[in-house]
């Protein structure tokens, strides 16, 4: 995937004032899924022993962006 084809450290950031806020938009929840399902990943791996190096941390760590419905 492109860089662009990520979420940015402020889209998550504003990702994160809107669950404060409740009002989320969507697209929102596939964003919050992929965030879950990527720390619960990392955590296994860590408690695993099995540390990424730092490519494979970053690239991991990526969170793509929510795919538009056709609605």
């Amino acid at each position: 995937m492109k860089r662009e084809d990520y979420l940015s450290l402020e889209e998550l950031a504003a990702l994160i004032e809107r669950v404060e806020a409740r009002p989320l938009k969507e697209g929102d929840g596939q964003i919050i899924k992929a965030v879950l399902e990527k720390t619960r990943l990392l955590e296994q791996m860590v408690r695993g022993g099995k540390i990424p190096s730092k490519r494979k941390l970053k690239r991991l760590m990526a969170i793509p962006r929510p795919e538009k419905s056709s609605e």
